[in-house]
């Protein structure tokens, strides 16, 4: 490998790994804000409807800005109806369910499995190779993971195998969404452009489904505070969906996949800093464990 080949191969290593921990960041953000727009009286599906459309037309702009589009025809259509549903529509009505009759607790643990299902089967459809030292740093990460969620464990409720077993769909998809997204990723087509697209299908989808969960004629947008939380929600989503693509882009499927560790690791650190919650020794354990998985994960340092 030539030198200047090797400088460019470290250098996009090292921009993926602190993409991912941005993307992290954001992450954690935007369901800060979620939280905090549901306690302001934002009903769930709502919530699901604006923030997506709402990120989809903050992008608009950026768009005509950068003098992009979104790629139209029946294939790329096709292809955001399918991440509509597989990524958003689907997990969002299950975990809807799930919550509700396993807890929250469980529903947040399941997404901790998406990295090995996408590692699985992005070596299964031959996307990336599965070596060694990428499944050591997945598995590590998985373990930070559970160190971060432990007191949530303790709080299990597997009293309804059915539901739980119908939770497992979850990582599913999410893992499926993420080889989607790599493996049919428009040609030419930038991830703002890609992201834009989805963001606004995926609002579509749920808004095709919120009536079959919520009563659309009761969300309220009479309230100063109410159009505030999803007005912020829908400009923390685009800048975390732009963020989130393009870490696709450049890292690929299995990278991207650990979102949502870092995303855990960067709420508790938000949780330390805002609201005074005390960081233990195993919360630092797990934060150094999701950095080491992350940092033995990257593709790029596959040789």
């Amino acid at each position: 490998m030539s030198s200047t080949v090797a400088a460019r191969l470290s250098h996009a290593s090292e921009s993926s790994i602190a993409l991912l921990g941005l993307c992290g960041f954001l992450f954690a953000s935007r369901i800060m804000m979620s939280k905090a727009g549901l306690d302001s009286g934002v009903q769930p599906f709502q919530l699901g409807v604006f923030g997506n459309l709402g990120a989809g037309l903050f992008m608009l702009p950026w768009l005509a800005a950068f003098r992009q589009r979104i790629p139209l025809g029946p294939a790329h259509l096709a292809l955001y109806g399918v991440l509509g549903i597989v990524s958003f529509a689907v997990p969002t009505v299950l975990s809807y369910f799930v919550v509700e009759r396993v807890g929250p607790a469980y529903t947040s643990i399941v997404y901790c499995l998406s990295p090995l299902l996408t590692m699985s089967f992005a070596a299964g459809f031959g996307l990336e190779r599965m070596f060694l030292r990428r499944f050591i740093g997945i598995v590590i990460g998985f373990v930070g993971m559970i160190a971060l969620v432990q007191q949530q464990i303790l709080q299990l409720d597997i009293g309804q195998p059915v539901w739980v077993a119908v939770g497992l769909v979850i990582p599913v998809c999410a893992a499926a969404g993420n080889i989607i997204r790599s493996a049919w990723w428009p040609k030419g087509t930038s991830a703002l452009a890609f992201s834009c697209g989805a963001s606004l299908s995926s609002g579509l989808m749920v808004a095709l489904m919120a009536p079959a969960f919520e009563a659309p004629m009761t969300w309220r947008f009479d309230d100063p505070v109410i159009i505030s939380w999803i007005i912020g929600i829908g400009a923390m989503s685009a800048l975390s969906q732009l963020m989130n693509f393009r870490l696709q882009q450049i890292a690929g499927p299995v990278v991207f996949s650990q979102i949502g560790y870092w995303g855990t690791g960067s709420g508790v650190l938000l949780a330390a800093i805002l609201f005074e919650d005390v960081l233990t020794i195993l919360s630092f354990a797990g934060l150094a464990c999701i950095i080491i998985g992350g940092i033995l994960a990257n593709r790029w340092k596959d040789g």
